[in-house]
C-alpha cells in the first residue's frame, strides 16, 4: 500500500546558534568549571558569548538570503535595465561581535556594475565595518589617540582595526557634520526660558584661535624645502624643532547667559568686608561650539552669527562679544554684523588685559608688592570705566623712560594695546548691566576641543584627519551625536544605496 506524502522538515534558520548555546551551557555544567572564581566565569562568558552572538547574526543574514525574493527587473540610475540574476553573491562585513559574510542576489548586465537590492534592505555601509563598529571608533578616536582608541576596541569589542583603518573611519564619519548643522540653522531654536528676573537672556558670542602641529602638507603656507645633497658633519643626535609647523584651528562659541549685575569690587575686591560680598558672574547656559583647521576666520564668524539667528531671529536678546583683542577677528565680527543688520556689543577680555597690566609692572616696579599694587589699581580703575586715565598714565611712564634710555618693552606693548582696544574696554557699562567680561568659556572650549586631543606630544596631523577630530569632538561636546548620527546614517544611505537606482529606495526601517 501507497505511504502518504510526509511534508519535509522544517529549516532550522538558528540550527548554528542554538549548537553553541547548548555548548556554552554544557562549558557551564562541566566539573572544570564547577569550582572557577567569578572572574574567569566572566570572562569565559564574554569571549563565548559574543562568539554566540556573531553566529546568531550569521544565522539571521543566511535566513534573509535564502528568504530573498527574485526581481524580474532592476533597472539602475544609469537607466540600465538588469535581468540576469545570480544568487550566491557574498560580501564581508566586520561588525563589534567579530567578522560575518553576507549573501545576497546581484543584478547583472553587460557592461554594467552589479546591483545588490538585498545591501539597500539592511542599509549596510560601502566600507567593510559596520555602522555599530564606526560608532564606537568615532567615539575612540575622538577621546584620544589613535593607538589609545585600537587598543579600547580590542578590548571592549575583541576586534583589530589598524590605525590607518580608524582615521579614515573618522574622516568619512565627519563628512555631514557641516551640512547636519546647515539644516539646523533654518530650524526654530529648542525651547529655553530667555527672559528672567533682570530680563531676557544675554547671546554671547565669543570667538579664538589656537596652533595645531600638522604634516608639510597641511599648512596654510607650504613648508620651506628642505636642503638637498650632502650635509656637513653634525653633533646632533637628531634635528631641531622646527618652528612655523602650526596651523591655526579657530574655534567659536555661543550661549545664553542671564544678566548678573555686578561692580569692580566684585572682580578686584580691596579687603576683606569686599571679598566676603562678591557677586557670582553671568553663568553659560545651552552652550555650542565650533571649531575648523580647514575654514577660515570669516567662515567661522559667518557659521558663528548663523547659530546666534538660530536662537534669536527676531534680534530682541542683547548680543555680547567676547574676544581676545585680535584685529582680523573684530572686522570679521563688525563686518558681519553690518551685513546681518544686527547690533552686537564687543568686549575685550579682561584676563588679556591684566595679561599686558602685569608685563607693564614687570619694567615699571622693582618688587612683587608695588607689581601688584599697580596692577590692582590700574585694573579697578579700568573696571570703573576710567580707561583713557589708565592709558594716559601709561603714555607718562613711556615717557619718563624713553627720557632715562631705559627700554620697556612690556610698557609699551601694555601701551599700545589698552589705546588700540580701548572702544572695548566698557567693563563699567557691561557690568552694570550683568555681561561677561572674561572669555573662559571659548578658553575651555580651545583646551578642550583642540588642545587635550590635538596637542599630544609628537601629534602632526594632515589636514583631513584633524579636521574629523576636531568636528566629531564639537558634535560630541554639543550633546548633538545622536541625532547627528542618524542625519549621517542617512546620508549615507542615499549615497551608498539609493543614488544607485532608477528609482530612489527607502531607507530600511
Amino acid at each position: 500500500m501507497a505511504t502518504y506524502p510526509q511534508p519535509a522538515p522544517a529549516h532550522d534558520d538558528y540550527a548554528a546558534s542554538r549548537a553553541q548555546l547548548e555548548t556554552m551551557i554544557a562549558r557551564l555544567s562541566d566539573t572544570d568549571m564547577a569550582a572557577c572564581t567569578q572572574e574567569r566565569l566572566e570572562d569565559y562568558l564574554t569571549r563565548s558569548g559574543r562568539e554566540l552572538q556573531r553566529i546568531a547574526m550569521q544565522d539571521y543574514l543566511d535566513a534573509a538570503a535564502r528568504r530573498e525574493e527574485r526581481l524580474a527587473v532592476v533597472t539602475g540610475a544609469d537607466q540600465v535595465a538588469r535581468r540576469r540574476a545570480e544568487p550566491g553573491h557574498t560580501r564581508q562585513l566586520l561588525t563589534t561581535v567579530g567578522p560575518v559574510e553576507v549573501s545576497r542576489i546581484a543584478y547583472r548586465a553587460p557592461k554594467a556594475a552589479n546591483l545588490h537590492p538585498a545591501d539597500a534592505v539592511l542599509a549596510l555601509p560601502a566600507r567593510l565595518h559596520s555602522a555599530p563598529l564606526q560608532r564606537a571608533v568615532v567615539h575612540e578616536v575622538a577621546d584620544g589617540p589613535l593607538r589609545s582608541a585600537r587598543e579600547a576596541l580590542a578590548r571592549t569589542t575583541g576586534q583589530h582595526l589598524g590605525t590607518r583603518q580608524l582615521q579614515e573611519i573618522a574622516i568619512e564619519a565627519a563628512r555631514d557634520v557641516r551640512d547636519f548643522y546647515d539644516q539646523r540653522t533654518g530650524s526654530a531654536a529648542e525651547p529655553t526660558a530667555v527672559v528672567g528676573p533682570q530680563g531676557r537672556h544675554l547671546l554671547v558670542l565669543s570667538i579664538d584661535a589656537t596652533g595645531v602641529n600638522m604634516i608639510p602638507s597641511g599648512l596654510r603656507t607650504p613648508a620651506p624645502p628642505r636642503p638637498t645633497g650632502p650635509q656637513p658633519p653634525s653633533a646632533q643626535l637628531s634635528s631641531k624643532e622646527r618652528t612655523g609647523r602650526t596651523r591655526m584651528a579657530c574655534v567659536t562659541a555661543c550661549y545664553d547667559a542671564a544678566p548678573a549685575p555686578r561692580t569692580a569690587a566684585d572682580i578686584l575686591p580691596r579687603d576683606a568686608p569686599e571679598r566676603a560680598e562678591r557677586k557670582k558672574g553671568p553663568a553659560a547656559k545651552n552652550r555650542h561650539m565650533d571649531a575648523s583647521l580647514e575654514h577660515s576666520t570669516a567662515t567661522m564668524v559667518t557659521t558663528l552669527f548663523d547659530e546666534a539667528e538660530r536662537r534669536d531671529p527676531e534680534h530682541l536678546r542683547r548680543w555680547v562679544v567676547l574676544v581676545d583683542g585680535a584685529n582680523h577677528q573684530l572686522d570679521c565680527l563688525t563686518q558681519e554684523a553690518a551685513r546681518r543688520g544686527v547690533s552686537i556689543d564687543i568686549i575685550v577680555d579682561f584676563v588679556h588685559v591684566l595679561e599686558y597690566l602685569w608685563k607693564a609692572a614687570d619694567d615699571l616696579h622693582p618688587t612683587q608688592p608695588t607689581r601688584a599694587a599697580f596692577v590692582q589699581q590700574a585694573a579697578r580703575d579700568l573696571l570703573e570705566g576710567h580707561a583713557p586715565r589708565v592709558i594716559a598714565d601709561l603714555h607718562a611712564h613711556q615717557r619718563a623712560h624713553a627720557g632715562q634710555n631705559r627700554p620697556a618693552p612690556g610698557l609699551d606693548r601694555a601701551a599700545a594695546y589698552l589705546e588700540a582696544k580701548q572702544p572695548y574696554l566698557n567693563y563699567h557699562i557691561a557690568l552694570t548691566l550683568g555681561w561677561p567680561i572674561a572669555t573662559g568659556v571659548i578658553e575651555g572650549s580651545c583646551r578642550y576641543l583642540v588642545k587635550e586631543r590635538l596637542d599630544v606630544t609628537g601629534a602632526r596631523w594632515s589636514l583631513p584627519g584633524g579636521e574629523a577630530v576636531l568636528l566629531l569632538r564639537a558634535v560630541i561636546a554639543n550633546g548633538d551625536f545622536t541625532e547627528y548620527w542618524q542625519h549621517h546614517m542617512r546620508c549615507d544611505y542615499q549615497r551608498t544605496h539609493a543614488a544607485l537606482y532608477q528609482e530612489q529606495l527607502d531607507i530600511a526601517a
